[in-house]
């Protein structure tokens, strides 16, 4: 990704979150009559398209060279890093030209993984109230209730046969195991020789160039585990949700957990044409400003995918720094038509920096999943605890694969409505937790 820059914008508190761009568009193109923007793209700014790419295939090579894409199916096309006189130039042509539907400078995007250890003052600061919360009503008869102290305290996780988040979402009480549904993971790659994975992933590609799908930094492996590790891992307890499913891979972040729009879109395109995948999950994401509006461009990719019979499930954000400072959902979890998942933590409280559906216009939570202490696979064929919404979002995608199992015939918004109407109400507000946390069926 070169000529990258970076670009602060302001959020809640006054606070400061800084956003990388590319330099590069991405253009969103009327869907009766895409060929009239290309036209006024190339006519008013002299931007050709070098190649278009269709539903399965990848737009890596093209990009690479610094030419201008169009993914067709999905109607965007991604444009070249211009400057000077024709950046002004493609973007008075893009505000003047009505088949241009919209327009937004890339971003780059990342994994979403962050540790409670990472905050400890805010963390810490946020128990200490809750304990005081705790004592007030404790007291509320003027005596101690050991009962009532032990009920608020949450439960106590016996992680001897699977993980707390497993027995939270009911993964271990089903019978259903995901068989026969397609489970995408856009993310880092996967070590897919690692004991609990080799043989499931049915196909994989890589959209970072000059990297192969083989997981460097370890996120995509770990969401990969939980979402469809097995039954019976060769180590210690059961940590996967839909343990018979199809696991695919689009390599969409870097080594580093680093990765630009049009990689992540890219991804999403390849994703949509694998007739097995009825799910895609993506623990990435970046933050935005309290008051933004979503990404038209996503809100395109998941709109399409949703006609195709998919649905696409992604991290609602790690910026928030709990209690004092609670940031928005990010994007592109912010879309109205992506599920949105944030994080609880083992004692059934929000994690720490789970972003809050705080923006009008889609930008809620819809959901939340286990996100604190969440053991599952890592590269090199180790195991490790994470915490994050990340972590969160994989429980939900293995659970959407469970119901698709269930009902094979629903489609795609039936899962999810299926998905918001299973859900356990954890007595959490709306805007931290939507309608609960989610549960097999």
């Amino acid at each position: 990704m070169s000529d990258e820059y970076s670009e602060t914008v302001m959020a809640d508190e006054g606070v400061a979150r800084n956003v990388e761009y590319t330099g590069r568009y991405l253009v969103l193109l009327d869907q009766d009559d895409p060929k009239a923007g290309l036209d006024a793209l190339s006519s008013g700014a002299g931007v050709s398209v070098t190649d278009h790419v269709h539903a399965g295939d990848s737009a890596t090579t093209a990009l690479e060279q610094g030419g201008t894409v169009v993914l067709d199916d999905l109607g965007i096309a991604i444009v070249e890093a211009v400057e000077g006189d024709q950046r002004l130039a493609l973007e008075a042509t893009i505000a003047s030209t009505p088949t241009l539907v919209g327009a937004e400078p890339e971003r780059v995007l990342h994994a979403y993984q962050k540790t409670t250890a990472a905050y400890p003052g805010e963390y810490f600061e946020g128990y200490l109230h809750g304990v005081a919360d705790l004592v007030e009503r404790v007291r509320g008869n003027g005596h101690a209730n050991p009962q009532l102290a032990q009920a608020a305290a949450g439960p106590v996780w016996n992680e001897a046969q699977a993980t707390w988040g497993l027995q939270a979402i009911l993964a271990t009480e089903t019978a259903l195991t995901g068989t026969g549904v397609g489970v995408a993971i856009l993310d880092t790659g996967i070590h897919e020789a690692h004991p609990d994975l080799v043989g499931r992933v049915r196909q994989s590609v890589s959209f970072v160039p000059g990297q192969a799908v083989e997981d460097g930094h370890g996120h995509g492996t770990h969401c990969a585990g939980t979402a469809c590790g097995p039954r019976n891992p060769a180590t210690g307890p059961r940590f996967g949700v839909a343990c018979e499913a199809d696991i695919y891979v689009a390599k969409v972040l870097s080594n580093k957990g680093r990765g630009s729009d049009g990689q992540i879109l890219d991804g999403i395109n390849w994703a949509m044409d694998q007739d097995r995948v009825r799910v895609i999950s993506m623990s990435l994401g970046g933050a935005v400003a309290l008051g933004a509006g979503y990404s038209r461009i996503y809100e395109r990719a998941a709109r399409r995918c949703l006609k195709r019979g998919k649905v696409i499930i992604a991290a609602a954000g790690n910026e928030s720094r709990r209690p004092l400072d609670i940031q928005p959902v990010g994007t592109p979890a912010n879309c109205p038509s992506v599920v949105a998942v944030g994080a609880i933590a083992p004692d059934f409280t929000i994690a720490p920096f789970s972003c809050a559906g705080l923006n009008p216009n889609g930008g809620g939570v819809d959901l939340v999943g286990p996100g604190v202490d969440v053991l599952s696979t890592w590269r090199n064929g180790g195991y490790r605890r994470l915490s994050g919404t990340s972590m969160a979002t994989p429980h939900v995608a293995g659970i959407a694969a469970l119901l698709w199992e269930q009902n094979p015939n629903a489609t795609a918004a039936q899962i999810v409505t299926l998905l918001r109407g299973g859900t356990r109400n954890l007595g959490l507000s709306a805007s931290d937790a939507g309608r609960g946390l989610v549960q097999a069926p």
